[in-house]
């Protein structure tokens, strides 16, 4: 397995949201000093309108309070020259100081929520040579979901991902029928998601 692993924020709270976050990190072979994460994310999780919109209070301190034990990306661990590189529409500030930080490590994994921001990554002609680099080193939320129902069982994932469907579309479609969601159909709704993402976005994504 990679030796870290690069978090953005909405792939944190997602996570966090299905009580899940940890038992992520555990299907990866990973150990909380290998979690890298924005120094700005536990002030995006305190004041941005949005995310205290979406998501509770319960929530957003467990987001910080994860956060806070991680190694924290500063804006001088991205290069200016990438960081311009990656001014395109569909790849925000936090995404692109995140992406320019992976310059500085050789194994790595680049944990993205975003479709949209992995869409633009992969087909903006400019950013080929940032494509090399990571080229089979993303991970996408759904992929996440399933390591960790191959690592800690289905029933005892289900259990925690219905409380927290309510705050992703992916998973309100993926466990749309609730309780009575089968290993079964939810493997095959996150194998559809992953393997269109896939299609969308060249050789990115990673093979976990």
């Amino acid at each position: 397995m990679a030796r870290l692993i690069f978090l953005d924020n909405d792939v944190i709270l997602k996570l966090v949201a299905c009580d899940l976050f940890w038992e992520a990190v555990a299907s990866l072979e990973l150990s909380p000093a290998d979690l890298w994460v924005l120094e700005t994310a536990k002030h995006v999780f305190r004041k941005t309108r949005r995310v205290r919109k979406k998501y509770p209070e319960d929530i957003l301190d467990n987001a910080i309070s994860i956060v806070e034990s991680c190694t924290q990306i500063k804006r001088k661990d991205s290069l200016n020259e990438e960081l311009q590189a990656l001014e395109i529409d569909g790849i925000d500030t936090g995404e692109r100081l995140l992406i320019a930080a992976t310059q500085k490590v050789e194994d790595f994994y680049l944990a993205m929520g975003d479709k949209q921001c992995l869409i633009a990554l992969a087909s903006a002609p400019s950013l080929s040579e940032i494509r090399k680099r990571l080229s089979e080193r993303v991970v996408c939320f759904e992929q996440l979901l399933k390591k960790s129902i191959n690592h800690q069982g289905f029933d005892d994932l289900l259990a925690k991902v219905l409380p927290g469907r309510e705050y992703d579309g992916s998973l309100k479609a993926i466990f749309g029928s609730g309780g009575k969601a089968t290993q079964e159909n939810v493997l095959q709704a996150l194998n559809g998601y992953i393997e269109d993402l896939r299609s969308q976005t060249k050789d990115l994504l990673a093979d976990i």
